[in-house]
């Protein structure tokens, strides 16, 4: 979906740009878990990311 479309739908432009961020947020998230050695953080944060990046996929359809 272009930008354009996104943007003619009421709503999920900000959605789409919640989501983006909420997933920029949690990448940056899992570097850190990753870089201190927190597997476990590290996984709850890819199950995490795996959520939203979903949700992002369904406001795309």
């Amino acid at each position: 979906m272009t930008y354009s479309q996104r943007s003619a739908q009421p709503g999920a432009s900000s959605d789409y740009a919640y989501l983006e961020y909420q997933i920029s947020q949690a990448q940056e998230a899992l570097v850190h878990a990753e870089k201190d050695g927190d597997a476990e953080l590290a996984a709850a944060i890819r199950k995490k990311l795996a959520g939203l990046e979903d949700e992002l996929e369904q406001l795309e359809d």
